[in-house]
């Protein structure tokens, strides 16, 4: 056995951290130490007998060297460990001293993680990963149904997550039983947050809706996407751009009934591409006008669009601005004043999208962490290019 005597669990968690059951699920309000005393767990268990594997899942795939950093290093530096253990960045596989392993994994690439069985496992940010409803049922139950499983993590309103802590062997801890904030603390917390922030973020609470900003989301599902333009329709276009290992999405929609007719969705494609594909779009269905996104390099691809003859206005993201974007396509939601085909990628993303109230009070929108938002930025463009005036006589504008 290694040194464990070097290691140190807080006394609140110890019935769950000794708790034997095959699965249990643990909620935890902010910083009641769940992250770093289950990678503990995991390897301990890991620890005992050589040869085992071990499953570590998380939220974005690019936060994996983060956490081997941040929590798996130091804790095996502790243990006199981590000289003897081996990290392939590449495939992030951790192998320990003994031979035991642990892969990591993430909801935003699980593809990744199919076809393997694990002994231990340890699912991390419950209430973020199961935004995906079928990431239990598809991928990891098959994987883990044989394994010691503990899935941990913070409510993010009613989802798998929360079935799953009502299914299985559970506890439940909040910032009150956490001795990493003070009383003054809390009362500041309590003080800055909303009523509803609080029961989520600080005790640990499953709170239906909590955080989400859209509604009716498939009460606006209607018609189909088309080929081509219906003569005497108008159309616009909305294209939010990719950035990194984001997307880029192209939506038309027709401006008089409001109704999404096109999609087109891609990535890693350079940018004289990605001009093309919007400008072919624009002309296919000879649209009138049109929002694009303007931020960042997408400064320059509006110039580009603009010189190329197309009707554009250019939309720089802030934090302002895309509160006011979403909002506005909220409100058009709630009142039905949008309607798309069930068109699985913006199903998923706006059932997913919500917003989240920081320390100092102010309120962020946004898909969370390791999934992504574009094809509700693109939505919420080509709600706003719906919404713009067009000249319609000697640049009048007739109201």
């Amino acid at each position: 056995m290694s040194q464990l005597a070097k290691i140190r669990v807080p006394k609140f968690l110890r019935e769950a951290f000794l708790d034997l059951a095959l699965i249990v699920v643990i909620k935890a309000g902010r910083r009641t130490g769940k992250t770093y005393n289950w990678v503990i767990w995991l390897i301990v268990m890991l620890d005992r007998e050589p040869d085992k594997a071990g499953l570590w899942v998380d939220t974005k795939h690019s936060n994996i060297d983060k956490y081997v950093e941040r929590y798996f290093r130091p804790i095996l530096t502790k243990m006199n460990h981590w000289k003897d253990c081996n990290y392939n960045q590449q495939k992030k596989i951790l192998t320990l001293h003994n031979g035991s392993y642990i892969d990591f994994g993430s909801a935003e690439r699980p593809e990744m993680m199919e076809g393997f069985g694990y002994d231990y496992a340890v699912i991390n940010e419950g209430g973020i990963v199961f935004k995906k409803p079928s990431l239990w049922e598809n991928t990891l139950y098959p994987m883990i149904k044989h394994a010691i499983v503990r899935i941990i993590g913070t409510p993010k309103g009613k989802n798998t997550f929360e079935s799953l802590y009502h299914r299985y062997k559970h506890y439940s801890f909040n910032c009150y039983d956490s001795p990493f904030w003070t009383e003054q603390e809390i009362q500041n917390a309590k003080e800055t947050m909303t009523e509803e922030a609080f029961r989520q973020e600080m005790l640990a609470d499953f709170i239906e809706g909590a955080g989400a900003v859209f509604r009716r989301i498939n009460d606006n599902i209607a018609g189909k996407l088309l080929d081509g333009p219906v003569e005497g329709r108008r159309y616009v276009l909305g294209a939010d751009l990719a950035k990194h290992s984001d997307f880029t999405v192209i939506f038309i929609a027709d401006a008089d009934s409001r109704q999404i007719v096109y999609h087109e969705r891609f990535n890693q494609i350079d940018w004289g591409l990605q001009k093309a594909r919007i400008i072919n779009a624009y002309q296919k269905f000879g649209c009138t006008s049109g929002v694009i996104d303007a931020t960042g390099v997408g400064d320059a691809v509006f110039d580009d669009l603009q010189n190329a003859g197309l009707n554009l206005e250019g939309f720089k993201f802030t934090s302002t601005t895309k509160q006011e974007l979403v909002s506005n396509l909220s409100v058009a939601m709630d009142n039905g004043n949008i309607s798309y085909p069930h068109i699985p990628e913006l199903i998923d993303e706006l059932e997913i999208f919500a917003y989240e109230q920081r320390a100092n009070g102010n309120f962020i929108y946004s898909a969370p962490e390791g999934f992504h938002d574009d094809e509700v930025m693109a939505l919420g463009l080509v709600n706003r290019a719906i919404g713009m005036r067009v000249p319609e006589y000697g640049g009048v504008i007739f109201a």
